[in-house]
């Protein structure tokens, strides 16, 4: 199956102009081989996933700048193949708590997800050509295409731009660079000062990987976005695990697959119930007050606009 797919990828890349040789395709895939278990280790002890997506564009716009669409496609090989590998993996783990046979729980994966391919490229071909106004900031059903954007915006600043241009000495982001020697050396600091001071649990406690890379989800998370996820963690993983902790140890990780489960399926009923309808849902305070905060209201959180024919940043790049 492996040797399918990558054939598949060298032909992608070899017989259309991707902007992608076949040594940046190899490298690619190189990256997420290296990376998967260290990165896996980390998502499983603190639930939280350092992604390559970053990491990815800056080696690919160094070695290939000026080449938006290869820097997409070196991005989606990179960074896509070891998401969806611990995804799946994470799949595996919960199904081996609810005693689902391995295999079984492979094959539905393999099946769904290439019946899921040919589906979304099927909708997002429909959606485009039927949905008016699709992608559009002030869309009527919100379909502004987020992450479409986002690759968009990748493809402009890495591939088009280029790092060398915002991080070389002399641009406007080259101090940035001196974070790659912070999380070299933040890590045996730590570890160190616990071998110093052993009978402190403060040092023993403080997980680098974590503290730095949760920092990752800030944009577009919130503080709201943290303070929910903290409260959930703490009662789930400290009041339930030292007080219940056999039902913790049994149901914990499947009552967080169900509340996915449970979002998912809401986001559906909602968009079909109240959005596509023009349902107007009842006001209170849980659905107006957070909206009119620092974090959700543009009018509140920006604090300077660029008069028209102003640029931000340089004058030219």
């Amino acid at each position: 199956m492996f040797l399918i797919m990558l054939a598949l990828a060298f032909i992608t890349c070899l017989v259309w102009d991707s902007q992608l040789p076949w040594w940046a395709l190899v490298l690619s895939l190189i990256i997420p081989a290296v990376w998967i278990v260290p990165i896996g280790m980390i998502q499983a002890i603190s639930n939280i996933q350092l992604g390559l997506s970053v990491i990815t564009e800056f080696i690919i716009g160094y070695l290939r700048p000026g080449r938006p669409l290869g820097m997409m496609l070196f991005k989606s090989y990179g960074y896509i193949a070891m998401f969806q590998g611990l995804a799946f993996t994470q799949d595996l783990k919960v199904g081996h708590y609810m005693k689902v046979p391995p295999k079984a729980l492979f094959w539905a994966q393999t099946v769904a997800t290439f019946w899921g391919s040919l589906v979304q490229v099927a909708v997002y071909g429909w959606a485009v050509n039927a949905i008016p106004n699709i992608c559009e900031v002030h869309q009527a059903n919100k379909f502004t295409c987020p992450y479409g954007n986002t690759f968009f915006a990748s493809s402009v600043v890495w591939g088009l731009i280029g790092p060398a241009r915002i991080f070389n000495p002399g641009m406007i982001y080259n101090s940035v660079l001196w974070f790659f020697l912070l999380g070299l050396l933040l890590p045996v600091a730590v570890f160190a000062c616990s071998k110093v001071w052993p009978m402190s649990s403060f040092f023993k406690n403080i997980n680098t990987s974590l503290l730095i890379g949760g920092s990752g989800y800030i944009p577009p998370g919130t503080p709201l976005s943290y303070l929910s996820w903290g409260a959930v963690g703490f009662v789930f993983n400290n009041l339930i695990k030292n007080r219940r902790r056999g039902w913790w140890m049994q149901y914990n990780y499947i009552t967080s697959a169900g509340l996915d489960i449970g979002l998912a399926i809401c986001t559906i009923l909602i968009f079909f119930a109240i959005q596509l309808t023009n349902t107007k849902v009842p006001q209170w305070w849980g659905n107006v007050d957070v909206f009119n905060t620092l974090d959700a209201s543009v009018d509140l959180n920006v604090q300077k606009t660029v008069t028209p024919g102003e640029t931000f940043g340089p004058q030219s790049w």
